[in-house]
């Protein structure tokens, strides 16, 4: 019987798993060079950067751009029935969310989005734009249109350091109720490759939707993409 050897990036893949466990390496403890793990297995450098691109799709170790490779922390898990921002989901769990701003400033609905807010063509909205951190790794990228009639001075806000439900909480007097979301599979363009630090065409979450407040009332229109190594979503479901 003939036995089919294993694939040179499976049994890359395989060592490396193996040396983590070996070494008991723990969440962000680094990994040797690639051409330190090149030398020890006796692989080429195609055949190991082809294993590490794999693992880190899988979300078991990342690497920061010219520091090396590390093992990566438990994924982030969303409940999608759970209303809360990914602010107070991270906190629960003991991790940190950071943002970075790209854009706040005013802009008219569109037809598209009036539809879906329920709001008429040239009305005023807040355009917030950010790409959001998890443990200082760059995992959501996302775009967010509120009622700038309903909110005003939103920009008085830093929301590189505060939540954004939080500030509609405590400000605004909006909770959050109830949203409506749409969830698919697409691809990363140039843009959005480079602030999330993957390559263009890397497979991400798209989500987009809209957010209700106590009221039923639409005060929130999104869209999100998602590195789905770091953060993953979960839904429970119950037989009534």
């Amino acid at each position: 019987m003939k036995i089919e050897r294993q694939k040179p990036r499976d049994e890359a893949i395989e060592k490396i798993e193996n040396y983590m466990i070996r070494n008991r390496l723990q969440a962000d403890d680094k990994l040797p060079s690639e051409r330190a793990m090149c030398e020890m297995w006796d692989f080429n450098r195609s055949t190991l950067r082809s294993a590490i691109k794999q693992l880190i799709s899988q979300g078991k170790i990342y690497n920061k751009n010219g520091s090396g490779t590390y093992v990566a922390r438990e994924k982030l898990v969303r409940n999608l029935q759970d209303a809360r921002g990914l602010h107070q989901t991270a906190a629960d769990m003991g991790r940190e969310i950071t943002s970075q701003v790209l854009d706040l400033s005013v802009c008219e609905t569109s037809k598209h989005i009036g539809r879906k807010m329920k709001l008429p063509l040239g009305h005023k909205l807040w355009r917030l734009e950010r790409v959001r951190m998890l443990d200082g790794i760059p995992v959501t990228m996302s775009v967010i249109h509120l009622d700038a009639g309903r909110f005003p001075d939103l920009d008085q806000h830093n929301f590189e350091r505060e939540s954004l439900y939080v500030i509609l909480r405590e400000r605004y007097g909006v909770e959050v109720k109830s949203g409506y979301e749409n969830l698919s599979i697409s691809n990363c363009d140039e843009k959005e490759a480079g602030y999330l630090h993957v390559e263009a065409g890397t497979p991400v979450l798209y989500q987009s939707g809209v957010t209700c407040d106590n009221e039923d009332r639409v005060f929130e229109c999104f869209k999100e993409i998602t590195r789905t190594e770091y953060v993953c979503l979960a839904s429970e479901l119950t037989r009534k």
